[in-house]
C-alpha cells in the first residue's frame, strides 16, 4: 500500500478447495478478518469498515449499478505445514478531512 491513511484495514486468507462437489463450486474459500479493538474509546477495524460503508456515496460499477469498491492486495504463501494459500489485505483510502472525493481504483 502507499503512504496514506486507510479508512480501515482487513486481512484475508484463501485456501484451495480440496474436493469440489461440482463444476460451479469455488476453487478457493477463506475468511476476511477485521481486528476488534481492546480499548473502549478506539474504533475497531470492523466499526471503521461499517462507518466507511455507510458514509460512502457509491460510484458506478462495471455493470452500471451503484457500488462501493474496496481495494485488495494478495500474495501466494505456503504455511509451515506446506499448505499453499493466498493471503492479503482489503482496504480503502481514507478521504481527506472536508473532501468528499473518494479514491478511484
Amino acid at each position: 500500500m502507499s503512504n496514506f491513511e486507510s479508512a480501515f484495514d482487513a486481512k484475508f486468507s484463501l485456501f484451495q478447495v480440496k474436493q469440489k462437489k461440482s463444476d460451479k463450486a469455488p476453487d478457493k474459500t477463506g475468511t476476511i478478518e477485521l481486528e476488534l479493538s481492546e480499548a473502549e474509546l478506539e474504533l475497531s477495524e470492523a466499526m471503521k469498515l461499517a462507518e466507511y460503508l455507510t458514509a460512502h456515496p457509491g460510484e458506478e460499477g462495471y455493470g452500471g449499478k451503484t457500488v462501493i469498491k474496496l481495494a485488495i492486495s494478495a500474495w501466494d504463501r505456503c504455511s509451515t505445514t506446506g499448505t499453499e494459500y493466498t493471503s492479503g489485505t482489503v482496504w480503502a483510502k481514507k478521504p481527506e478531512a472536508g473532501v468528499n472525493d473518494l479514491p478511484v481504483f
